[in-house]
């Protein structure tokens, strides 16, 4: 389970890129209450539909704020199933669980809640997990859980991965003309959670 900051062909099944750090150029209104950027939490290893799961993430509550609106969705893999998410200054505690049959979770590689950020202040914004767990009809999965960064005006200093990003305007997460690059910094270690056992590698979830 990780953070992707940049959405770009994601899909409940489907990942695209993933981009772990990633930078924007933003200058819009702090704090007003319309999504600036959108990043995704997703899972890989994921052969089982899930059926609940929890995803508790952390962040810099001076500099974003979560969306509890769209296009905030804590339902992309669990269509039709009971959120359970509950939003706090810094903590999105993002879960769903389906309690009666018929379950229609998506397995598959990709995204398992896409979250609306509104943007308030420049700076690195780290975003972490406070819990992970996924549970399918096989059982609770056994979960590793990989932190982000989204570097507002500014470059990816301690960027969990290396390389080249493309640096946008904040409009591009769904298409723009400005564009600029910033090379990434060097990698940084991923914190583990382990839930239970499974064949899994990256789940999150509230369990019931």
């Amino acid at each position: 389970m990780g953070l992707d900051m940049e959405i770009t062909g994601n899909e409940a099944n489907t990942l695209g890129s993933v981009q772990r750090c990633y930078g924007i150029a933003w200058s819009g209104t702090p704090f007003d209450g319309v999504a600036d950027w959108t990043i995704d939490v997703y899972v890989t290893g994921d052969t089982q539909a899930p059926l609940n799961y929890d995803a508790w993430v952390t962040y810099d509550n001076a500099k974003v704020h979560v969306l509890q609106v769209a296009p905030t969705d804590p339902l992309i893999k669990m269509p039709g199933a009971q959120n359970l998410s509950t939003y706090y200054q810094g903590q999105a505690a993002f879960g769903a669980s389906y309690f009666n049959p018929p379950y229609n979770g998506i397995g598959g590689d990709g995204a398992l809640v896409r979250i609306g950020l509104d943007i308030g202040a420049s700076g690195i914004v780290a975003f972490g997990f406070a819990k992970g767990g996924y549970r399918s009809a096989a059982g609770l999965h056994a979960v590793t859980t990989l932190p982000g960064e989204l570097a507002i005006n500014g470059t990816c200093g301690s960027s969990p991965v290396g390389g080249v990003a493309e640096l946008p305007d904040v409009a591009s997460n769904t298409g723009s003309s400005g564009r600029y690059f910033v090379v990434l910094g060097a990698a940084a270690g991923a914190g583990a959670m382990v839930l239970g056992a499974g064949a899994m590698y990256a789940g999150k979830r509230r369990l019931r």
